[in-house]
């Protein structure tokens, strides 16, 4: 799709779990109002789905101007293609200025999907959005595209990078959940709800499905947390280089944890780093799982406090925390990459410094 003054506004597809939008969809929502209110554009949030009315209201109350509800039984079980032939639909119809997405198996899927039919691109795994003008040098001379989605994402692991979509609309992204806050939910924003009837092809319905299951939610909430105490690979060794159980240093961070939970009141959860994760460490096994994982290919956090404990801070690990409001890094290397981003520094052994922490709020540190 060519660029041209007809392209308005910023798309969300909102996701939908036990009858209420996913907070992944209300993070989303709050990027597009950034991006929206410096075009002075509106935001659109998009259901497709069945019995929809009771949600239909809820991305206006997270910062939408208007709502578009496809609402069919049709679509009651989500499939990749009759979901693609809707939601293109609406794009050549109706000309979204951008149209983000969740970067999740969903919103992965789904947006490269209706980026190829519409013909335009789609930047993945963004961490930011913000407005730009994009200058293009071409041998014939330069020319400047004006207001441009800057998509910000990891590069290949050893860098920020800026994507641009200079030339085609709508825009595309689909955003990393953690990478913004949602705006308090308010009953009081207005907003107007409209209906989208589409006619589904019967040939999109290639697969039937016959039953559907929901899978064992995790009781691991990264996401939602205040404060993260995150271990890495330093657990193995003390600073002397002497081998250590790591079961040890995790449950330091367990009472610290509690310690904090009980002394600040706040939600805190128990992070790790990719490397620790993959070693499969047998004395941690049930304990570091991947759902506990801080980073590029894991959660991407905003607590008010992250405390890194023998992590050496890769990019990718740092890509994850940077919105950390404050970073406290213990590490045995002055030397480590996690110094480079963190808030309040300590070189030294966590093993003597966790437990220093929980005494320090009043909990049983040996």
């Amino acid at each position: 799709m060519q660029e041209n003054t007809e392209y308005r506004d910023v798309w969300v597809y909102c996701e939908v779990q036990d009858g209420s939008l996913t907070r992944p969809t209300t993070e989303v929502l709050a990027g597009a109002r950034k991006i929206a209110d410096k075009m002075g554009m509106k935001v659109v949030g998009i259901l497709v789905g069945y019995n929809l009315e009771k949600i239909a209201r809820e991305p206006i109350y997270y910062g939408a101007d208007r709502v578009i509800v496809c609402d069919s039984p049709l679509l009651k079980s989500y499939q990749a293609i009759p979901y693609t032939y809707v939601l293109s639909d609406m794009v050549v119809k109706l000309k979204p200025w951008a149209f983000l997405f969740i970067a999740n198996e969903i919103g992965r899927e789904l947006g490269a999907r209706v980026a190829y039919r519409t013909m335009t691109g789609l930047a993945a795994d963004c961490i930011d959005l913000l407005v730009e003008d994009f200058v293009m040098h071409t041998p014939q001379g330069t020319k400047v595209f004006k207001d441009c989605i800057a998509q910000v994402r990891p590069d290949f692991a050893t860098r920020i990078a800026k994507i641009f979509t200079p030339r085609h609309r709508p825009q595309m992204s689909n955003i990393r959940p953690g990478s913004f806050t949602p705006l308090p939910r308010d009953e009081n924003r207005k907003g107007e709800v409209v209906q989208w009837n589409a006619e589904i092809p019967p040939e999109a319905f290639a697969v039937e499905v016959i039953e559907e299951r929901s899978l064992p939610k995790s009781t691991i909430k990264l996401e939602e947390a205040k404060v993260i105490i995150s271990l890495g690979l330093g657990v193995l060794k003390d600073a002397n280089g002497n081998p250590r159980n790591p079961l040890e240093a995790y449950r330091y961070a367990e009472k610290l944890a509690e310690a904090v939970r009980q002394r600040l009141g706040v939600a805190t959860e128990i992070g790790a780093s990719r490397a620790l994760i993959y070693s499969n460490i047998k004395e941690l096994e049930g304990l570091v799982v991947k759902d506990r994982q801080v980073g590029q290919t894991g959660k991407t956090v905003a607590p008010d406090i992250y405390i890194a404990a023998g992590i050496s801070g890769a990019i990718q690990h740092r890509v994850g925390i940077m919105r950390s409001k404050k970073i406290v890094a213990i590490n045995t290397d002055p030397q480590a990459p996690i110094f480079q981003i963190a808030h309040y520094g300590i070189v030294g052994d966590l093993y003597e410094l966790l437990p220093k922490l929980v005494d320090l709020l009043g909990g049983s540190g040996g």
